[in-house]
Formats: C-alpha cells, sequence, structure tokens
C-alpha cells in the first residue's frame, strides 16, 4: 500500500473524531494473522476509545485503545496486506480496493440527509431472525457445542440471516399456509443457506416446507445428508445434478442461486420462468457470458472511455447482465429488485435480484426498455437464449416493436 493511501486511510479514521463510526479491514492478499479486523468508536465507562477486534479463523481478540494510542495501532495494521479496507462516519464512507499489483482505488459516498448519530455502545444488541442456538447451525460448522458463533463464521452467520430477511420482505410467505412448500437451491454449495432456509419456513413460520438442494459435488451432499438425518429433517433433500439437467415432477415455489457462477445463474432464473416459480431469490456471481459479447461488439461510442479501464469495463459487463436478467423477470410478470445482500466489507458479490410473480405479463414499458436496451449495447443475453430454447419467444412484435415472452411450443 503506497504512503498516500494510508494517509487518506489514517486521515478517514484519525481526523474524522466524533463522527467516525468504524473501519473494517477485510480480504487478506496472503496468508497473515487475521482474516479481518474491525475497527469501531465505543464508550466504556463514559469514556470514548476505539476498539480493535482482530479475527482469525478460530477466535476474535479484541482491545481498546485510548486517541493516544489510536494513531501507533493503526499504522500497524495498515502495513498488514489486506485488499478492502472500508471507513464509516456520520458524515460519509470511504472505500478502498487494492489490486494484486499493489494499485489502490478510492471511492468516497456522502450521507444522504442529516448526518447519522454513531452509536458508540460496547455491547452492541443485534436484531437476527436466527438465534445462534438453532441447532443446524453446529451441524453444519456455524457454532461451537455452546451455541456460540466460531469468529470465522461471523461474516457467514450474518449472511444467512440477511438473506432469510430478504426473504420475508417479500410478504408473500404467507400466502403459503396450509399447503406445501416447494423449494429448489440451485448450487447449494455448503448448504448453509439451504439449512437456514429450511429452519426458517419450517420452525420459525411452521410451514411445511420441502427443500432440494441441487449440487455437482457428490462428497458435499452426502455430508449435507447426514446432517439433514441427524437433525430429523426428511423434508430437507439434496440431489446430484446440473441446473439444466434437473426435472422435478412437481412445480417449485421457491427458487434460490446464491452466487451460482457465470451461466449457472441464468439456468437458474430460466428454470424459474419456465416453471412460474412464484419467488426467485438470486444472488449472480461472476458474469462471463455477456463480458464476452462486448469484448466482440466493442462498447457504444458514448462509452469507449470505460473500456480503457479494465475494472470499469468489468463492472459495466456485470451491471448490464443483471439489468437483463431483471427487466426479463419483469417482462414476465415479477415485480423485481436489485437489493444489497450482504455488505461489501463481506464479499464484492454483494448483489441480490430478488423477483416475486405478480401477473402473466408485465406492461409494455417495460417491454419497450429491453429492446432499446439490446440495441444500443448490440448484444443478447444469454438468459434469452435459453428461454427461446425452452420454446419461449422474446421478440419484438406489432406496429411498436415491444417485446413479448410468451411460449411458442
Amino acid at each position: 500500500m503506497t504512503d498516500d493511501c494510508k494517509k487518506i486511510i489514517r486521515d478517514g479514521v484519525l481526523l474524522a473524531g466524533a463522527s467516525f463510526s468504524r473501519a473494517v479491514f477485510s480480504g487478506p492478499r496472503n496468508e497473515t494473522m487475521f482474516v479481518k479486523v474491525v475497527v469501531r468508536s465505543v464508550e466504556i465507562k463514559g469514556v470514548r476509545q476505539v476498539q480493535f477486534s482482530y479475527l482469525d479463523k478460530e477466535k476474535d481478540i479484541t482491545k481498546n485503545y485510548s486517541n493516544d494510542e489510536v494513531a501507533a495501532s493503526l499504522d500497524e495494521l495498515l502495513d498488514l496486506p489486506f485488499r478492502n479496507i472500508r471507513v464509516e462516519t456520520s458524515n460519509g464512507d470511504l472505500d478502498v480496493h487494492i489490486s494484486k499489483k499493489g494499485r489502490h482505488s478510492v471511492t468516497r459516498s456522502r450521507s444522504a440527509g442529516n448526518a447519522a448519530v454513531v452509536d458508540l455502545s460496547h455491547d452492541r444488541k443485534k436484531q437476527r431472525i436466527l438465534d445462534s442456538s438453532a441447532p443446524f447451525l453446529q451441524a453444519v460448522g456455524i457454532t461451537t457445542s455452546d451455541s456460540k458463533i466460531k469468529a470465522s463464521m461471523n461474516d457467514k452467520f450474518r449472511q444467512i440471516n440477511e438473506f432469510v430477511r430478504l426473504m420475508a420482505e417479500t410478504n408473500v410467505l404467507k400466502e403459503f399456509a396450509g399447503k406445501p412448500v416447494r423449494v429448489v437451491d440451485f448450487g447449494c454449495g455448503n448448504a448453509h443457506l439451504t439449512f437456514a432456509t429450511c429452519h426458517y419456513l419450517n420452525n420459525i413460520l411452521g410451514l411445511e416446507a420441502h427443500i432440494c438442494g441441487i449440487d455437482v459435488k457428490a462428497n458435499l451432499l452426502a455430508k449435507h445428508r447426514e446432517h439433514a438425518k441427524a437433525l430429523g429433517w426428511d423434508r430437507l433433500t439434496f440431489q446430484q445434478a446440473e441446473i439444466a439437467e434437473f426435472q422435478p415432477d412437481y412445480v417449485p415455489d421457491i427458487v434460490m442461486a446464491l452466487h451460482a457462477c457465470d451461466t449457472a445463474t441464468d439456468d437458474a432464473l430460466a428454470f424459474a420462468i419456465r416453471r412460474g416459480a412464484k419467488i426467485v431469490l438470486c444472488a449472480p456471481c461472476c458474469q462471463h457470458e455477456l463480458q464476452s459479447q462486448l469484448a466482440q461488439t466493442g462498447m457504444p461510442s458514448q462509452l469507449e472511455a470505460i473500456s480503457r479501464f479494465g475494472i470499469l469495463r468489468e463492472r459495466m459487463g456485470d451491471i448490464l447482465t443483471d439489468t437483463f436478467r431483471a427487466t426479463i423477470l419483469r417482462i414476465d410478470g415479477y415485480r423485481t429488485d436489485v437489493v444489497q445482500f450482504v455488505s461489501s466489507e463481506h464479499t464484492a458479490k454483494n448483489l441480490m435480484i430478488r423477483a416475486v410473480k405478480t401477473a402473466s405479463q408485465n406492461d409494455m414499458r417495460t417491454s419497450e426498455e429491453y429492446r432499446a436496451l439490446k440495441a444500443f449495447w448490440n448484444t443478447t443475453p444469454y438468459l434469452e437464449h435459453l428461454l427461446r430454447d425452452a420454446g419461449f419467444s422474446l421478440e419484438s412484435g406489432g406496429s411498436s416493436g415491444d417485446v413479448f415472452l410468451q411460449r411458442t411450443i
């Protein structure tokens, strides 16, 4: 990290004074002592101090420093090789990303409206939907035998709580009361969210929810089946399959795809649209397919300046891919929004496409937006190809040139 970059961060922490809330150092670039360090303002016995929490893979070491001691401890921290640093104050936030070659990018954001009040409470109470005493958390390795969250799993515990909250916010789960609910989780991986969904729907909401986790890794699925059996969860099953090959004999109510890589996200969305799933929760990962198209067709002339910067070109491709996905869902009658899944301090891939089926088709204005977007970028999203292959049409039609989505076979 350059001296200039260090000064930016030091000023953000030390010079912010009473407006400083916290700073998060994450993403170690190599094997370091810590996986994350959190620095925040606290008030202990009426005295303002700065707290450093050092998290390794097994424990959390917390130290409190007076204002006179902060500078030296912060300088030591800045010498550690972290990729991502976020400084939060009541007046705005500062995000620093350091590349593999040591180059840094800085993004500043101002707070909207009145400055937020900094919470100085030493022990902050967190309002969470899932309690750490839930037995499944120990089974999947998030908590210890005495229901304490493992230091290395704090981020994961926050993630699954945030996911459950976003699912609850759809405000349609109550419609499933009194009938079986079918849930499919594509690319379930370690299945933390799969188990959490099963627990939330069945044990907290009291629904009859049947969840099937889909993945290609047989060893992981065998372990998940053992955990489900030990918990006595016969409504939780796992199946080894590619997304495109999965053909259940039921209509899924909820389709999940969290960080399914590249076109696997589109496979999951195509499955949800073809089957008419009521709720779709999708956190896209890498979006290489459209990136390749943009590399061949080039940026529109108005945006050529973006192509000069690799990271901006990549982010533009990611944004465009997810815009196409969300718009296609809207065309098919889904109330769709794109929300922040987890804070950027935990992962750069922190967006979720959340959709609820409300109608058979959307208004023609959305169709026109889609047509114009395709024409401007001279690209065709992979999801459209998948839907065409499945017998759906996303074509211009009528005198207005609107786009419609319907079965053609």
